[in-house]
Formats: structure tokens, C-alpha cells, sequence
């Protein structure tokens, strides 16, 4: 098995990550977003409160980057 290599991020990748970013989604000087997402569980035996959220439910989070 090979090791795979990111190539290394100059500044000019970067405002070309910008730019795109822009150009999909309307919004300037940014190179990327984040959001999450309660999702309702059942309460995992013996888990005591580690999974109450404030929303009043038991939940997990998930996350996405775009």
C-alpha cells in the first residue's frame, strides 16, 4: 500500500477555493461551511445524561462540511 500526499496549500489554491466557494454559493471569503443536525435516539442503556440535549430529547449530533 502507497502512502497518499495532499499537495501543499499555497496561498493561490486558497483563493481559488475562495473563489469557487463564492461563485456556488454567494458568499464571499470563504473556503468552506459547517452544520449539524440533532438526530433522536433512544436512550443507550446505563448512558445517564451524556446524550440529553437541550431540546429535551435524547440525541447525537452529525456534522457535514461542505
Amino acid at each position: 500500500m502507497e502512502h497518499i500526499y495532499l499537495p501543499e496549500r499555497t496561498e493561490n489554491i486558497w483563493k481559488k477555493c475562495a473563489e469557487e466557494f463564492e461563485n456556488r454559493w454567494g458568499f464571499p471569503n470563504c473556503i468552506g461551511s459547517v452544520d449539524g443536525k440533532h438526530v433522536t435516539i433512544k436512550r443507550p442503556n446505563n448512558s445517564g445524561s451524556n446524550y440529553w440535549c437541550y431540546l429535551h430529547k435524547y440525541s447525537i449530533v452529525l456534522m457535514a462540511k461542505i
